[in-house]
């Protein structure tokens, strides 16, 4: 009984010590003061307080890269801790992604030397779930000291949402883990990789992503060279955490756009770095990188941009639309411009295709569209096309949420709506028949 009765304080102790000095973390968040009520010591395991990185968000966007070599240094509990809280995790009261149709559906696994965890965002810890070392089982395409796999929650949403939902959380796994100077790439295949792990029925993973530090120190040039009549893409004041952690999710759009805005955000979808990448990975020889990453490199969106006085195609760049040279293994100058499509406002029809009214007063609305033959490698059968086409959503919603992020550091709302009239908008739009609308983003000043 005696030894019971320490027990007892022993926990108590722990929980009080962890939820005091979470309170007093850098982000001040309410929701930790309610940390750990449930937690065990022997099967849940509380993360430090996530870290606040101050890299400015665009120097964190002109970052983004995937790195496929590691070393065997192990990554501290901050660090983890706040790559995990970027993912999924909560500041003031808010998740650091939106929630797509009402649901937050993602899971992460966290695969370390000893055993697998689960991600509780809730309490912003790690929850044990078997035993053993996965992460060559799993994470078997490169090496790293962690392995993370994305899943969603399939009683929760569809792979439709479950898709774009983690690439949201992937491009804030992207974006933290260059800030702290760690490395990480988007692995994905079917059947899912995560699948040896055993994990619940209502849970289907999508992809892995190593984390770990790269075998190549970072090397960035800031060579901008851009022939473009947009205006050059700019750096807010704004850093990477505080965007993740005041993102302005909006409901009504109205106000103004300026053409540098106009460039600031479509860039954020689909654009690439001003910097060339000098690093000198093997496994990487991408020189100039995009915003989001691509399954296969394909890249197969299409931008849209619709304001008051018409419907716009954004070229992130001629060169490699037109696929003359690849411009982003070889680095060369961003030929970027806007191709009108209609004049006119269509913003009323737009509205009506999602079936919300709102939308028809925002001064900007971004469409990604999905181009399903550039999706498509020779021989790959319809239902084969169908099963991938998660991965496609999973780069539509990373190109969604980079838009919410840096709306947010330019004082602008925005949100993430389905298309509800697929053949309005193809009309709209001049599409084909193989192109797909996959989301539509209004924005608007933050009022």
């Amino acid at each position: 009984m005696k030894k019971q009765i320490i027990n007892k304080y022993l926990v108590f102790g722990l929980i009080l010590i962890f939820t005091i000095s979470t309170v007093s973390s850098a982000f001040g968040s309410s929701i930790y003061e309610n940390l750990n009520k449930t937690s065990s010591v022997t099967d849940e395991y509380p993360l430090p307080p996530p870290t606040n990185v101050d890299m400015n968000l665009e120097e964190s966007i002109f970052r983004r890269m995937s790195v496929r070599g590691f070393t065997d240094e192990s990554i501290s509990d901050e660090d983890l801790s706040t790559v995990l809280w970027a993912a999924h995790g909560y500041s003031n009261e808010k998740r650091t992604i939106p929630g797509l149709n009402g649901a937050y559906a993602g899971i992460i696994y966290v695969l370390k030397e000893d055993a697998a965890y689960k991600y509780n965002p809730e309490n912003h810890s790690l929850v044990h779930f078997k035993d053993g070392d996965y992460r060559e089982i799993v994470g078997w395409q490169y090496e790293a000291p962690i392995q993370l796999g994305l899943c969603w929650n399939t009683d929760l949403t569809d792979a439709y949402y479950g898709g774009a939902e983690l690439g949201m959380m992937g491009q804030n796994i992207y974006f933290m883990a260059n800030a702290l100077n760690l490395g990480t790439v988007v692995c994905g295949q079917y059947p899912p990789a995560i699948d040896p792990l055993d994990i619940p029925e209502n849970e289907e993973g999508l992809v892995v992503m190593p984390l770990g530090h790269p075998n190549k120190t970072y090397n960035f040039k800031d060579r901008p060279i851009w022939i473009s009549l947009l205006p050059k893409i700019q750096h807010s004041e704004m850093s990477i955490s505080t965007a993740l952690s005041e993102r302005n999710d909006g409901e009504t759009y109205t106000g103004e756009i300026s053409r540098e805005q106009l460039s600031q955000f479509l860039w954020s979808s689909y654009g690439f770095s001003p910097y060339l990448d000098r690093s000198d990975q093997y496994l990487n020889p991408v020189k100039r990188h995009r915003t989001v990453p691509s399954a296969h490199g394909y890249y197969p969106f299409h931008i849209y941009a619709v304001t008051e006085n018409g419907i716009y195609k954004y070229e992130p760049s001629l060169l490699t639309r037109l696929r003359i040279v690849p411009a982003d293994l070889i680095g060369f100058p961003i030929v970027t411009f806007l191709m009108k499509i209609k004049t006119g406002d269509h913003r009323e029809e737009l509205a009506q295709a999602t079936n919300d009214p709102t939308i028809a007063s925002a001064p900007l609305i971004i469409i990604n569209v999905l181009d399903v033959e550039m999706t498509r490698p020779e021989g790959l059968d319809d239902l084969s096309a169908e099963i991938f086409k998660r991965f496609w959503t999973y780069e539509a919603g990373a190109s969604a949420y980079n838009i919410m992020i840096e709306a947010t550091a330019w004082d602008y709302t925005s949100n993430i709506y389905l298309p509800t009239d697929e053949d309005t908008l193809r009309t709209l739009l001049k599409l084909e028949e193989e192109c797909l609308p996959i989301f539509i983003v209004p924005i608007g000043e933050n009022t």
